[in-house]
């Protein structure tokens, strides 16, 4: 039987109407086994960060910590009968975590808010929404288990930004997924939380941008490696109809990107377009996993989606993206001519200031050296250089505003 590994945000987890649309899509994948990958509720990992950042403030955690019951409470209540058995679950689930929250925010207060803290607590919404909708399932007849994915996905160290250990985390999918999945008399849906895991020594670990997405993406390739059934894709459910070849900022009317390959779909992530990130295409590349997106509201659409594969049509300019928030900075001397490793000097500062540098050039001798960074990172790239006492003290830092246009597709 095919597997399908669905992602769905927090848009799609707002209210019961919501919830009701993730039921009708379990019906139309029926003959499918089903691993379902949940966000938090839209707003609830910034609040829960921003809690972290502000403990000192006893007013404003406190008002917090509230707003995030209340958002969980009015989808439970609306949901849920009150008093049925899956609201008392979602209920007690939810209290249970808000302690545990509380408990981790006295410790930071005590102890400061060190990395690993921050994506403990920004945990918390994942744990939360995704127990909510198994519950949900469990209410409506369908067999469903919760499986957090700290318990799962095994990580590096770096916070905020982790990338998984495939060969232990393959491990994980093989002993705890594998068997029930691989099991003809048991239809499981696997409800399993977005945007976390481990490290070795059992920190909890979040994958960063488009870490939900991520979660999904890596969950479909240790099945690929350690099941039998390789017939599987992964569906991200968005509130558009997929990747567009333009903005619709600029061009409301923008054609709607239907098939593309995985690097050229990279290529546009690359680019600014928020709705899907370039490292969860990473996971399943080399696996040929499929990847689709697609509208929630309309789940029955046939044809007006996207689907990211090994094919494309080389002939075709698939699309047009744009980073608007770009610096290029220029290093120049000219009195260090044809001195060795400068680029490797800066990449060295950047690496340690965790900062992506893109479109970097050079000329022969190493006279001048030019990269771009976006966003905020361009402040603490120049900074983090005039820090430095080789290039403050031999070269002149300049940089400057610009916005990039990338073009994708036609080889």
């Amino acid at each position: 039987m095919p597997i399908v590994v669905m992602k769905f945000g927090g848009s799609c987890l707002q209210d019961a109407e919501a919830f009701e649309k993730i039921a009708e899509i379990t019906k139309i994948y029926n003959n499918e086994k089903k691993i379902y990958v949940a966000s938090a509720f839209s707003g609830i990992t910034d609040m829960l960060i921003k809690t972290a950042e502000n403990v000192k403030d006893d007013k404003y955690v406190d008002r917090n910590i509230t707003l995030i019951e209340k958002k969980h409470l009015d989808v439970i209540e609306d949901i849920f009968k009150q008093n049925t058995d899956h609201y008392n679950n979602s209920k007690e689930w939810l209290d249970a975590r808000l302690s545990e929250l509380e408990d981790s925010l006295s410790d930071i207060e005590e102890f400061g808010l060190e990395p690993y803290y921050r994506d403990y607590v920004a945990s918390f919404g994942e744990r939360i929404s995704t127990y909510i909708l198994t519950q949900f399932l469990l209410s409506r007849g369908f067999e469903s288990v919760f499986i957090s994915a700290k318990d799962i996905i095994i990580t590096d160290d770096r916070f905020n930004n982790a990338y998984p250990h495939y060969d232990l985390t393959n491990n994980r999918v093989k002993r705890h997924i594998i068997p029930l999945l691989d099991n003809p008399k048991k239809d499981t849906i696997f409800c399993i939380t977005g945007f976390i895991g481990r490290n070795k020594i059992g920190y909890i670990t979040t994958l960063g941008r488009g870490g939900s997405d991520y979660t999904a993406t890596i969950i479909a390739r240790s099945i690929y490696d350690t099941g039998s059934d390789k017939n599987i894709r992964v569906v991200l459910w968005k509130d558009v109809d997929g990747l567009l070849a333009i903005n619709p900022k600029y061009i409301p009317e923008s054609l709607l990107i239907k098939q593309i390959d995985y690097k050229e779909a990279k290529q546009i992530a690359n680019f600014g377009v928020k709705v899907l990130h370039p490292k969860c295409l990473e996971a399943i590349e080399k696996r040929n996993i499929p990847l689709e997106i697609r509208n929630f509201t309309n789940p029955l659409e046939k044809e007006n989606f996207t689907t990211i594969s090994d094919i494309t049509n080389k002939q075709q300019i698939k699309g047009i993206s744009t980073v608007e928030d770009a610096t290029i900075i220029t290093i120049t001397s000219g009195s260090m001519v044809d001195v060795p490793g400068v680029l490797a000097k800066i990449f060295e500062i950047m690496g340690k200031n965790k900062i992506s540098v893109s479109f970097v050039a050079q000329s022969s001798s190493e006279i001048s050296t030019s990269f771009v960074v976006t966003g905020d990172d361009a402040e603490r790239a120049i900074k983090s250089l005039e820090k430095e006492n080789f290039f403050s003290e031999f070269y002149e830092i300049t940089w400057e505003k610009v916005s990039i246009i990338n073009i994708t597709g036609l080889k």
